[in-house]
This record gives C-alpha cells, structure tokens and sequence, in this order.
C-alpha cells in the first residue's frame, strides 16, 4: 500500500519560544509581567514563554507532570528561549528592511496548507492537534515568510556550471527515473474476505466494482482501487514485493501487510530511465544550490546579528 495513503499533514515552520532555566509559576507570571528576556530593549514575557511550552508539549505528547515533566520543561525551555530570541532580531531587521511578510502573503499560504485537507473541519483539527489557533498559525507564518523575505535579499554568488556539473555527477540517482508501475489493490480486513474476493474475481466480476464494493481504503476504493503509478520504495515491503514482479493484467493472490489482506493487480509499468543533464535538471540544481548558499548565508548574518544585540535573559523564579 502506498505510503502516502490516509497521510495528511500540516506542513508549518514553527519557530517557537523559550526560557533559560524550568519555569515555575510565580506571582509575576500569573500576572503576566514576568520577563523572561529582553532584545534590544523589546520584552519577551514569562507569560507568552509558557504557552509555547504547554503548545509544544501537546504537539508531541509530552508530560510536563512531575520531577521527569519539570526536567523536559526546562530543556524544551532553553531550546525555545533561544529560538524567541532569533525570532525577535530577525522580526527587528525585517522591520528595518521592510520586508516583514504582508497579510496578503500569509493568507495566500495558509490558503496552500489547506489544499492538504479535503475539509476546512479536518484542516481545523489538525490545528487544535497541535495545540495552535489560528492566530497563532498566522503569528508562525509570518515569522516564516519574513525569513523567507530576508533570505532573498541576502547577496549570494549564483552556482557555476562547474558546481551544476558536479552536483549531478555526485547525485546522478537524485534525478533517474525509476521503474513505476501503475497499480490497484482490494484492501480487505481478514484473510476469508480476502478469500471471497478471489472467488468473485475468478467467476468474472469486475476489479474496479469489487474494490467499490468491499475495499476498506477509503483513498482508492471510489477509483476502482487504483493508486497511480508508483515507484519502488513508496510501497510497504510486502505489497511492492510482490506488485513489482507483476506483469501488467496480472493479478496476484492474497498478500498480508500491517494494513490488512490486499489483491493486488498491475495495469501498466514504466521502466526506468537514466536522466540527463537537461535544461530542466539544471534548473533544479541551481536552484537547490542557490537555496544551500542562501541558507548558509542566512546563518551567518543571523550569528553577526546576534553577537552585536543586547540580550538579557532572567531567572524568573527570582520574579
């Protein structure tokens, strides 16, 4: 079975907040004026720091509870604290340069995340998933877009044609081609109904209404139980196994994966082709060389910002 089945994820930078040290809750951060840090003279409150932490905790299921929970606050702390702070001086020079990323452009990407979800109600789950609203996916995005903004004004010397060469030499496999095979399956919940499948397809039913009928994956059961073409390595190891030693029109017996009991059928295959180095794959390089330089660059400017802020961090359970 495909990979990419039932998969659907929210694809956000989140770049987040923390604090020095574990946090306790004091009176000054119950009322919200516990400082936690300030660059150049902009604060960044104990209060904001520990909604970020409580956030990432319930994104990854973290138990904050306790002697072992009070020890992941404080190294989740640190972390984000850190993170705050490059979040703070790269909102100060994007302001200075004028480039903070606009409402236009954050809608128009949270308008891109939501063509992952068939509903706006699964795109508002995986949300409170993660612990977010959507102000404060609004808040990531911006911070997200205005690095993007800065990046691209970064002066960065454009790749060679040598260094493209030599990419493609080094990571030829990066853009072969490989055997793709077009496939559909029945997906079914035990062997005896894997059994009947067989029995109906030898009596001449036809595939595509058998899988409407009793497939239990919902991303191909409407399509006849086609999955598209794919390639060697995006199928679990026990279904490419035996789809990739199919001939297209065959058919294969009852194959057990972690999903279930599939029949399988091969429609057509593609084979492989070694790639070259055409105008397309130039672009592609370049472009993936410009980024790594721009990223690069990216790094350093924020280290020499960085070095010439001031920052003071506190230790909030002296507040």
């Amino acid at each position: 079975m495909n990979k990419r089945m039932k998969l659907v994820a929210l694809t956000v930078v989140v770049i987040l907040v923390g604090a020095a040290a574990a946090v306790a809750i004091t009176v000054g951060m119950k009322r919200g004026t516990a400082i936690a840090a300030t660059v150049n003279g902009e604060t960044i409150y104990a209060d904001d720091l520990n909604k970020e932490i409580e956030a990432v905790a319930k994104q990854y299921g973290i138990n904050l509870e306790g002697a072992d929970g009070a020890k992941q606050r404080a190294e989740i702390s640190k972390i984000l604290l850190d993170q705050l702070i490059d979040q703070r001086l790269i909102m100060q020079e994007a302001r200075r340069q004028n480039v903070v990323a606009t409402d236009v452009q954050i809608t128009a990407q949270i308008g891109e995340i939501k063509k992952n979800f068939p509903t706006e109600a699964e795109f508002e789950a995986a949300l409170s998933q993660r612990g977010l609203t959507m102000a404060a996916l609004r808040d990531r995005l911006r911070t997200t877009i205005t690095v993007q903004n800065l990046v691209a004004k970064l002066p960065v010397p454009a790749p060679s044609d040598a260094a493209i060469e030599k990419y493609f030499r080094d990571n030829r496999k990066e853009f072969d081609q490989p055997d793709q095979i077009r496939v559909r399956h029945i997906l079914v919940d035990s062997e005896p109904k894997a059994r009947l499948v067989l029995v109906r397809l030898e009596r001449g039913e036809k595939f595509e209404d058998l899988a409407a009928q009793m497939s239990s994956d919902p991303g191909s059961k409407d399509a006849g139980g086609d999955l598209g073409f794919v390639s060697r390595g995006s199928l679990v190891p026990e279904f490419e196994k035996v789809a990739f030693a199919l001939k297209p029109g065959q058919r294969s017996g009852i194959v057990k994966t972690q999903y279930g009991f599939h029949i399988i059928q091969v429609l057509e295959a593609k084979p492989g082709k070694a790639a070259a180095l055409t105008p397309d794959v130039r672009a592609q390089i370049r472009n993936k060389l410009l980024g790594a330089e721009r990223e690069k660059a990216f790094g350093e400017w924020l280290k020499k910002v960085k070095a010439q802020a001031t920052i003071k961090q506190f230790n909030l359970t002296t507040q």
